[in-house]
């Protein structure tokens, strides 16, 4: 297992704060409607469950993004006890 690369797998996993998800909720609650239809209604409610999954979505990524750098963590720890010679094999 490479550490670089499960802690740069973890970056990746912290940029999805980054994303501007939450415009295309308000790209769908600001869309024109007919007055007293249930486009409107229909729109409001769609933009709710949208950012509400995205949250849960991001939540997620974030969580495993901090399970990577954890692991990360782990095996450079074991990586730099093996070339001190601090790890021995068996009992």
């Amino acid at each position: 297992m490479r550490p670089e690369e499960l802690a740069g797998a973890a970056g990746a996993c912290a940029a999805v704060l980054d994303v501007a998800a939450p415009a295309a909720a308000e790209a769908v609650r600001s869309v024109a409607v007919v007055p007293g239809g249930r486009a409107g209604a229909a729109a409001v409610a769609l933009a709710g469950r949208w950012e509400a999954a995205v949250a849960l979505c991001v939540a997620d990524v974030v969580a495993h993004g901090e399970a990577l750098a954890a692991a990360a963590a782990g095996y450079a720890d074991v990586d730099a006890a093996v070339a001190a010679g601090a790890h021995r094999a068996g009992p």
